[in-house]
């Protein structure tokens, strides 16, 4: 070994021992792979710092290789290709509290959700309450049934008002007397032996009947309408 390689080796073996002192050491809850923590409690398992937990309020703690350990690597001549941001890998097992896998491998812990996984390609799989449960540490109260509106009262029964009864029918109004009335004769109704004066109601208009003078009414043993006399 030249001196310049071992130049190099001794600057990677520096580059790592800083990696080891400033990366902090993931939680026993951490999934498999887990390289980072977001601010919102959701799990970060792409192999890059830069950009790690978009869309979820930044990074709290980062368990990965520090952003200038790519560089450490180059320096030290490796061949093998840096992992490219947001490189998924297989899930592990989920956290305590995870509420939702995300399609690029990481993990979600929030309680809704609508909105999860922003930034990670979206919702894989959701653990959670389904999005319309009530939000986590509400009771959801049954309202109480609606009083009836007015629209909907129930009517109180009209009482139902009996028609007037019918009016008798008033009799029909007298036709015209019969041909050959006269002021000096009476009318004489054959079927009741009654005979009637000029000018009242039945002179002239029963079914039977004759003119004839009051006299002659008489002779026959008729008797006037009413017990009275035509003169």
């Amino acid at each position: 070994m030249n001196t310049r390689q071992l130049i190099r080796s001794l600057f990677l073996i520096a580059c790592l021992s800083a990696v080891q002192v400033g990366v902090a050491q993931a939680p026993a809850g951490a999934p498999a792979g887990a390289t980072g923590l977001c601010k919102d409690g959701t799990y970060y398992t792409g192999a890059n710092k830069q950009g790690a937990c978009h869309g979820h309020q930044g990074v709290k703690d980062w368990y990965g290789a520090p952003a200038n350990s790519g560089k450490a690597a180059s320096a030290s001549g490796s061949t093998e290709a840096a992992a490219p941001s947001h490189a998924s890998s297989a899930p592990g097992p989920a956290p305590a509290g995870a509420t939702g896998l995300c399609n690029d491998g990481t993990y979600y812990t929030g309680a809704n959700k609508q909105g999860a996984c922003r930034g990670h390609q979206g919702v894989k799989d959701w653990y959670g309450a389904p999005a319309t449960s009530a939000k986590a540490g509400t009771t959801a109260t049954p309202e109480p049934a609606p009083a009836p509106s007015a629209g909907h009262a129930t009517a109180a029964p009209v009482p139902v008002q009996s028609s007037p009864a019918a009016a008798p029918k008033t009799s029909a109004t007298p036709t015209a007397p019969a041909p050959g009335a006269s002021p000096d004769k009476v009318w004489l109704n054959t079927a009741s032996n009654v005979y009637h004066c000029p000018g009242t109601k039945y002179y002239g208009t029963t079914k039977a009947g004759a003119y004839m003078t009051e006299a002659e009414a008489k002779a026959k043993g008729a008797r006037p309408d009413h017990g009275k006399s035509c003169q």
